[in-house]
């Protein structure tokens, strides 16, 4: 279908008095979070006739593009909805044992075919809740603009490509950065400011808000208290669906399994686990343990936070969600979860909406990889695109170098000689390798800003979904649409296939 019949799906709902209350606070707590991140707050009427689009992350530092394309899908279905508003939550809560909280990659001409960027935290806080996490240190933050920015340069001289190609696009990012450095409070802050603010520049009008600050101002306690009187029923639901559907990396309840997290005095985030009135668990930083009264879930509401799936159900309800837009890998599974347990207790269920695509782009770490690559194998950039020709010139090329070391042993020949031509040899294993790596990569989208630049990846991507048709496959609805980006080496639309060629070389 497309865009407009898949809209037509969501018209005609209306919120109950409990849901427009509920988004009215979201709007409160959303003039908040823009008031210190400092962007325009979206002008938006609130009645019973919004239409709530919802979305929402982790703060990760420097994410990955999949995450502006959910606020970008957001804001896209939100111009074209009347009546409708488009939120975006920071699950800024979460624990800290995922390293892309706090750094990420580029592609690099290395082993990985990637850099890491960002910052490190200490082992002893990764069990601590990422709001208790302060932001780096000043002197840290500026090192890591100054390793960004000496990164871009060196590679645009590898790559022989002006510096001032790109330094417009990254000065633009470095003023995001700096301001949302200094506007934070902690480091999730920091992440959602830089996040928001480039969404921001793309043009995009949504209402960002933070999950703690629905917890400091005890919204959708109706609904944690319907998920607690209903738990038995959430935790066999809940383990049914694992039990048929066997998704990877996430594991079955125990019997009393409580679907929330407590805040430690230290700052650790405790598993809790429930019998009759009382929710216990022991903190993994400083060992000691907690004890909630559920009856006085009110004075504790401030401390805790939700599950991923609890997340959906709780918001879903609590606001009417006619629309989430989710992840393509763990969300979906989440939320085929979140989904079944809606079922079972009766609950509101929005419909759930994805965006499958690639990215195909040549930044300078891509360029340098083809330039040594053609070198290497005497190929031309137009060769590329083409495998046979790809896979041809680099078998050619091994052959030869392996005929000649045979010549030079057959004739005992200099031995450093010998080892020259070897030399060579192997290099063409280690440039195949290394370029695969390169072009395999899903890095942080900052090389995609960098490379191309805020106001190109806004059309490229407006042009990528404007006719894009939506299906539905079993509970959820998938564009599938990649994104070819401009270049001055080669046409657009032979990028692709330049990617899948290069993907097709054997190691």
């Amino acid at each position: 279908m497309s865009i407009d019949e898949f809209l037509n799906l969501l018209r005609n709902r209306k919120l109950s008095g409990s849901q427009l209350t509920n988004l009215q606070k979201i709007a409160e707590i959303s003039k908040r979070f823009h008031r210190e991140a400092k962007i325009p707050l979206p002008e938006t009427r609130i009645n019973n006739n919004s239409i709530v689009l919802e979305s929402g992350h982790q703060p990760n530092y420097l994410p990955h593009p999949g995450t502006w394309k959910k606020a970008f899908l957001l804001n896209l279905l939100q111009q074209r909805l009347e009546d409708s508003i488009a939120l975006f939550g920071f699950a800024d809560y979460n624990l800290c044992t995922a390293s892309i909280l706090y750094s990420n990659k580029i592609p690099a001409l290395t082993r990985d075919g990637c850099v890491k960027i960002g910052f490190s935290i200490p082992k002893k806080d990764r069990w601590k809740t990422f709001d208790s996490i302060p932001k780096p240190s000043e002197k840290d933050f500026e090192n890591e603009i100054n390793h960004l920015r000496s990164t871009y340069r060196n590679s645009s001289n590898l790559a022989k490509l002006p510096f001032s190609e790109i330094e417009p696009n990254l000065r633009e990012i470095e003023e995001i950065m700096w301001q949302s450095y200094e506007l934070a409070g902690n480091f999730p802050d920091m992440n959602a400011f830089i996040f928001s603010n480039i969404c921001s520049k793309l043009g995009l009008n949504i209402h960002f808000f933070r999950y703690t600050d629905i917890q400091k101002e005890r919204i959708f306690m109706d609904e944690w208290k319907t998920i607690i009187k209903n738990l038995n029923s959430y935790n066999k639901t809940y383990n049914q669906i694992l039990e048929e559907r066997k998704f990877p990396g996430i594991a079955p309840l125990k019997e009393d399994s409580f679907p929330f997290w407590y805040r430690c005095n230290c700052g650790g985030n405790i598993s809790l686990s429930i019998k009759e009135s009382k929710a216990t668990g022991r903190c993994p930083v400083c060992k000691k343990t907690s004890e909630i009264s559920i009856e006085n879930l009110e004075s504790h509401f401030p401390r805790m936070s939700m599950t991923a799936v609890a997340r959906n159900l709780i918001l879903s309800n609590g606001l009417g969600t006619s629309l989430y837009i989710s992840g393509s890998g763990g969300g979906l599974r989440y939320g085929e979860i979140a989904n079944r347990i809606s079922d079972s207790l009766n609950l509101h269920k929005p419909i759930t909406l994805t965006w499958l695509s690639r990215d195909y782009y040549l930044g300078l770490a891509h360029i340098i990889a083809l330039n040594n690559l053609t070198k290497t194998f005497n190929l031309t950039l137009n060769d590329l695109p083409d495998s046979e020709k790809l896979i041809s010139g680099v078998k050619n090329r091994r052959d030869s170098l392996l005929k000649k070391i045979e010549e030079l042993e057959n004739q005992n020949a200099d031995g450093k000689e010998i080892q020259r031509f070897r030399g060579q040899y192997k290099n063409t294993e280690t440039q195949t390798k290394i370029t695969k790596r390169v072009f395999e990569r899903i890095p942080s989208a900052i090389d995609l800003f960098f490379s191309v630049g805020i106001k190109e990846i806004h059309e490229s991507w407006k042009n990528a979904i404007v006719d894009s048709e939506i299906q539905r496959e079993n509970h959820f609805y998938k564009i599938r649409r990649d994104i070819n980006y401009p270049s001055e080496l080669i046409e657009r639309e032979k990028i692709p296939l330049i990617y899948d060629s290069i993907a097709s070389l054997p190691e």
